[in-house]
């Protein structure tokens, strides 16, 4: 799977009211999205609870996106790195739910 990073006009574009999101796991650091937008995912890091988080994100069947893991408090940005890396490529195998957009 490539994962890429992006900025975060890139990722509100794809999901313009992530606010809420925001205040779940933090505030935002890293955006990232697979190759063809239907998995994408953002790195935070929270004061209040002092650790890293992220989120991952895949489109549903309408075409929106729905989070399918959210962790919170991983011990250091690294940490937390590995752990998303391996969800986002964990979510990406998962193709049964996914509505494709664009060509693979």
């Amino acid at each position: 799977m490539q994962i890429k990073s992006i900025g975060r006009p890139e990722f509100d574009r794809l999901l313009p009211l992530h606010a809420l999101l925001e205040t779940s796991i933090g505030e935002e650091v890293d955006w990232f999205r697979d190759a063809v937008e239907n998995t994408i995912g953002t790195l935070a890091f929270s004061p209040g609870n002092s650790g890293w988080s992220y989120a991952v994100l895949r489109r549903d069947w309408a075409g929106g996106f729905q989070v399918c893991d959210l962790r919170t408090n991983l011990c250091s940005l690294d940490a937390a790195r590995i752990d998303f890396r391996l969800a986002m490529a964990a979510a990406e195998r998962n193709e049964h739910s996914i509505f494709h957009f664009g060509s693979e």
